[in-house]
């Protein structure tokens, strides 16, 4: 039986996307898949400020807009549906996709991604959805001239930190050391702000409340000592976890999650590449995404005229 395309791209994020721009200039047929809105990570992103072009920034959801934009127009093939598992066939992979259908290709793009890591403290999952959020562009609206807590140190945090900052009354927020991870310009940013206090050396413990988040139960790194903080939303940007399910029995993984991969994007197992922050790597950027996009289209031809 022949594959019913060349290439799957698991995943719609900047990297999937532009592996399917690339592809689609090659004249290589593919088709991506992608169970949330194209964008991935990115489309969650209130804004954008580091990727090359625009000098004033760009909104996550635009710049994620115009990437699934380019990538139709080009004829690449978006379908909104998980890949729940790759299998491998004596002429390439088969697809088991969550409505279904199985479809057959000669070679696989991973671009899986990243999800948000979890707390994992009393309280997080009972309340999710009803104040416990990990996407501030997403709910931040719901919690309008409200206090809230911002979990987390990195960029993500502090960047999601300024966006709640324009809605909500008060923002904290909660880090377990002394200083931010962030880049300097957004910790500026983050401390000229009057109505974001920041929190030191505090551990989340639990999230407290009835039907709705009222509160979150911290405990003092130094201290031991504990306090309640007051807030009906609490956002949490402590990493992120690689999403590998549906190829981790075909290639090598790190003992961190991610799948072992080149810059050339190549993995253990012929004919399967990992791009983006799912590929172990030292940089988990938009513009390094990109990169991979780029890098993957390159290796798969290569693939195909080595292979025949």
């Amino acid at each position: 039986m022949g594959a019913d395309i060349d290439v799957g791209i698991i995943g719609a994020g900047p990297a999937g996307l532009t592996a399917g721009i690339y592809l689609a200039r090659a004249g290589v047929s593919h088709r991506i898949y992608e169970p949330a809105a194209p964008g991935g990570m990115v489309f969650m992103i209130h804004q954008v400020e580091n990727y090359p072009g625009f000098p004033e920034g760009i909104s996550g959801p635009e710049l994620a807009s115009r990437m699934e934009a380019q990538a139709r127009r080009l004829g690449s093939e978006i379908v909104q549906v998980e890949i729940k598992k790759v299998s491998k066939t004596s002429n390439g992979f088969l697809l088991q996709r969550a409505d279904g259908k199985k479809d057959l290709c000669r070679a696989v793009i991973v671009a899986t991604g990243c999800k948000p890591r979890r707390l994992g403290i009393k309280g997080e999952q009972e309340f999710y959805g009803r104040g416990v959020s990990y996407c501030a562009t997403c709910d931040g609206a719901f919690f309008k001239n409200e206090d809230v807590a911002v979990i987390g140190g990195g960029d993500s945090a502090v960047q999601e930190a300024l966006y709640l900052a324009g809605i909500c009354r008060k923002v904290y927020i909660v880090h377990r050391r002394d200083q931010l991870r962030a880049g300097k310009l957004l910790q500026k940013k983050a401390m000229e702000k009057e109505n974001i206090e920041l929190v030191w050396n505090a551990i989340p413990e639990e999230v407290i409340g009835d039907t709705q988040v009222k509160g979150i139960r911290l405990r003092d790194k130094m201290t031991g000592k504990e306090r309640k903080l007051e807030v009906s939303g609490v956002f949490v940007y402590v990493g992120m976890e690689p999403t590998t399910e549906p190829i981790k029995e075909l290639v090598k993984i790190s003992d961190d999650g991610f799948i072992l991969a080149g810059e050339d994007t190549k993995t253990s197992h012929q004919g399967i590449f990992a791009i983006g922050d799912v590929r172990k790597k030292s940089t988990r950027q938009i513009v390094s995404a990109v990169a991979d996009g780029c890098n993957s289209a390159r290796a798969v031809e290569e693939f195909f005229l080595t292979s025949k």
